[in-house]
């Protein structure tokens, strides 16, 4: 399980543990903090602002890899520095996967943030599919390791989408097939990303390539393809919002902009190093799991507190 074998075990199962509860926790709350800013009559911006959430959290990354690499270099690492090419080619196929789940999350977060927490163990299925074909490591395990969760996430996730289809105040269909799409590209994200870490880290007769790197490297394609999606689907009426008297005069908004992007560089840091530390079907598991359970807390607890209409909820009388 452990990244880095060279250190402790011990230390490196408590650095991933950290990533895991810390992932978990920027997960849970970037969304509805993201929605809230949607209520506030700022959903017509919401492309522009996943392109400033990703560029400033690169940035700032960036800066902060920048101002680690003396440290790195005054330690003495063996052998010459990982190709930028070869860094890109890895790195690259994450960002993209990153890039259309951040569009297809924000498309299904201002759908329905309910179908979109409640469907996150799909993933799961997802992963599992793609880590089998995609990676030499899960091939090698018994094709029964993951299936029992695997199977009992389908069903709980067919009948959830058949209730909500057929029920009364049922949820939008295209909000449930946004929110499968986006866990479809978040389990690429997912395989490609422990794919990508795996490979920097054995790159023989080079120096490894740490968290923090691949987070920026990747971070900067998901920028770079975020940036004219933006454009094209926004214009440039977007950008004067953004910087308009309105938005940063109200405290509310200002402070849930700014909010984002300190959440997206923490989750997008924090989820390089989970899927380093752990298999994909793990990270699946785990990421899949609790954190759509801690979604589903904020919606029953949310609900009937005077943010359900902030969050655009619907009010309900009891949790049960």
């Amino acid at each position: 399980m452990a990244y880095d074998e060279s250190g402790g075990r011990s230390a490196d199962t408590f650095r991933t543990s950290l990533y895991v509860v810390l992932v978990i926790c920027f997960g849970t709350i970037l969304h509805p903090e993201l929605k809230a800013f949607y209520k506030r009559g700022h959903g017509g911006i919401k492309n522009t602002v996943s392109f400033i959430d990703t560029i400033f959290a690169t940035i700032f990354l960036a800066g902060l890899r920048l101002a680690t690499a003396r440290s790195r270099n005054a330690s003495g690492s063996e052998g010459p520095s990982v190709p930028v090419l070869v860094k890109l080619r890895w790195a690259a196929p994450p960002g993209i996967f990153v890039f259309l789940v951040i569009t297809l999350s924000t498309w299904a977060n201002f759908l329905s943030y309910k179908a979109f927490a409640m469907l996150g163990p799909c993933e799961l299925i997802f992963v599992w599919i793609f880590a089998r074909f995609l990676q030499a490591e899960e091939r090698r395990l018994p094709l029964c390791s993951d299936l029992p969760a695997v199977l009992l996430t389908a069903l709980g996730s067919l009948f959830f989408s058949i209730a909500e289809v057929t029920g009364q105040g049922s949820t939008n269909v295209e909000a449930i097939v946004a929110s499968l799409l986006c866990r479809a590209c978040q389990a690429l994200m997912t395989v490609s990303l422990r794919s990508c870490c795996l490979a920097l880290k054995s790159e023989e007769g080079q120096r490894s390539v740490g968290i923090l790197e691949i987070t920026v490297w990747k971070l900067l394609v998901t920028s770079l393809l975020c940036l004219p999606y933006a454009l094209l689907t926004e214009g440039f009426a977007s950008w004067s919002a953004i910087t308009s008297r309105e938005l940063w005069a109200d405290p509310a908004s200002a402070a849930l902009l700014i909010g984002s992007v300190c959440i997206t560089t923490g989750f997008q840091f924090t989820t390089v190093g989970v899927n380093a530390g752990l298999r994909s079907p793990l990270v699946a598991v785990l990421l899949g799991t609790l954190q759509p359970l801690t979604g589903v807390a904020l919606v029953l607890a949310f609900s009937g507190s005077p943010f359900c209409q902030a969050l655009g909820l619907k009010p309900r009388n009891s949790p049960l």
